[in-house]
């Protein structure tokens, strides 16, 4: 279990790396033909705008992964053995509700809208773009299930690391 989260992690934390180096180097191109060549790149702008999608919700499932997403943490703090197991897993258990609600199922709908727009500076279809939603609820779901796995082998004595 640790295996799977710690390659995932990492698998995660490198595309986004990559990603934001990609966008680093874009943006500059984009500086550079926009005031030194005065020829702005349009495609550099959608390739940007895409690369900012696919990061944030990368980024996204891995601090889903990583439990550093932003929450309370008053009634967890005082819940301890099976309250606290409990409260736990039902938090996970939400958040996948919303994931698969939001990022499987709004996302193939996005999917399948995108497969009939062409973006007009890329000549791809959207759907290549909009194909990242599902990929990142898949993740988060993961990583969901990952976490309740790891609460209740916390909670059994079982769990190796530190559980938050």
């Amino acid at each position: 279990m640790i295996k799977v989260r710690s390659i995932l992690d990492k698998v995660l934390a490198g595309l986004c790396a990559l990603l934001l180096a990609f966008m680093t180097i874009l943006a500059t191109y984009q500086v550079i033909t926009r005031y030194v060549f005065k020829n702005p790149s349009t495609m550099s702008e959608d390739l940007l705008s895409f690369s900012f999608v696919w990061v944030s919700l990368l980024g996204t499932a891995l601090v889903f992964g990583q439990k550093e997403h932003m929450r309370l943490s008053i009634i967890p703090d005082k819940l301890k053995g099976a309250g606290g197991l409990a409260l736990s897993i039902f938090t996970e258990l939400l958040i996948m509700v919303i994931a698969v609600i939001v990022f499987l199922v709004g996302g193939k709908d996005f999917v399948g809208v995108g497969a009939i727009q062409v973006s007009p500076t890329l000549n791809i279809t959207l759907d290549w773009i909009y194909v990242i939603l599902p990929i990142s609820g898949i993740l988060i779901i993961v990583y969901n299930l990952l976490n309740i796995i790891q609460a209740i082998q916390k909670h059994n004595g079982s769990g190796k690391e530190e559980f938050q």
